[in-house]
């Protein structure tokens, strides 16, 4: 296995053994039989990132943090959210990048800057609606306040899709 390859399978187990790490200290009651799933499956999608086990571990990830992590009430809690998202974001981008090219072939330099781009610009647009969600959480007010924010969220993001699309592909 190259060398470049080894790091992306050793940034994928450190990026689900961090999110798992969030998830228990995040957590009123970690279930540990899950945790010690997760962290099995982590050893299998490392070894085989082109195989079923990497979705069953994100949605092993997300599921476990929806049954074991309270309603965000406060702006820690919000954060350890974004966290997560970012952490299972990093899972994705790198399981995925580990079983698109083989693992005898270095990982070129080129690639793994698009794909850092790429994943940088995701990370970056999640933080909007993370904050409009967060404000919406935090704020008592009576009325459909979160949907009014997530329409807001929505415009932005379509004015930015159609900008996106219409720009000069050289540029």
């Amino acid at each position: 296995m190259a060398r470049s390859h080894a790091l992306v399978r050793a940034a994928l187990a450190l990026a689900s053994l961090a999110l798992l790490g969030l998830t228990v200290a995040a957590a009123t009651s970690p279930v540990w039989l899950v945790v010690a799933v997760l962290v099995g499956l982590t050893g299998y999608a490392v070894v085989r990132p082109g195989s079923h086990a990497v979705t069953v571990l994100l949605a092993g990830h997300a599921l476990h943090w929806m049954v074991v992590v309270p309603l965000p009430g406060g702006m820690g809690r919000w954060l350890a959210l974004l966290g997560g998202a970012w952490l299972g974001l990093a899972l994705h981008l790198t399981a995925a990048l580990a079983a698109t090219l083989p693992a005898a072939a270095p990982v070129p330099a080129a690639t793994l800057a698009r794909w850092a781009r790429r994943g940088l610009t995701v990370a970056l647009l999640v933080v909007p609606l993370w904050a409009l969600a967060a404000v919406a959480g935090l704020q008592h007010v009576a009325g459909q306040l979160p949907l009014t924010y997530a329409a807001i969220a929505g415009v932005g993001l379509l004015a930015l899709s159609v900008w996106l699309v219409s720009r000069d592909p050289r540029s």
